[in-house]
């Protein structure tokens, strides 16, 4: 599980509901994150904001890297602050979940949505009989930032970290040319 302690910039100095500034912060971080995969390189096809349609409801995500090694969906987050990754006891009680921007009052998991974005893309690519390794990555865009630990199921990054971790990933099947523009193919008709 995830522990975060952190702070958030602010633009006023009026009391805020966590939720306030939450729009405003993710447009920066998902802005943050499209500039990164500007310099990701040819062979690499990117799709920004897209909903993406499988056999459950729809799931929008930031960021679709379609490469030789793989599809890459990126979920861009605006956290500042400490972002701890703890293991749990097996058979412990769920920690509380606290509300976007309260993490003072317990724990909360940024990469709980990565795992619906995974099941639409996986079921996407089967019923395309299509076979591709599929990451997840929670990018941290905000510079004041700490990730601590690491995340079980998916990998957890800062931006500076992003093109590299995607251009030195090993795949269990490298996928060709064509193979990168049919994934992408099917990922945009599947999307809006």
């Amino acid at each position: 599980m995830l522990r975060r302690s952190a702070r958030r910039l602010t633009k006023t100095a009026t009391p805020q509901t966590p939720l306030d500034g939450l729009h405003d912060g993710r447009a920066q971080a998902t802005s943050g994150v499209a500039q990164q995969l500007n310099y990701i390189g040819g062979a690499y096809h990117v799709l920004h904001g897209r909903r993406v349609k499988g056999s459950g409801s729809p799931q929008e995500i930031d960021h679709l890297v379609i490469g030789p090694n793989g599809v890459f969906h990126i979920d861009a987050n605006p956290w500042s602050g400490e972002i701890r990754f703890e293991d749990q006891a097996p058979g412990a009680n769920p920690p509380e979940v606290a509300a976007a921007g309260d993490g003072e009052k317990g724990r909360i998991d940024p990469t709980a949505p990565l795992y619906r974005y995974e099941f639409v893309i996986k079921e996407l690519l089967r019923q395309h009989k299509v076979r591709a390794d599929v990451v997840g990555i929670v990018c941290f865009t905000h510079p004041n930032s700490r990730l601590i630990g690491a995340s079980k199921a998916f990998a957890a990054l800062k931006a500076d970290q992003l093109v590299p971790y995607i251009k030195n990933y090993r795949p269990t099947r490298t996928l060709s040319p064509a193979d990168v523009a049919s994934i992408e193919r099917i990922l945009r008709e599947n999307s809006e």
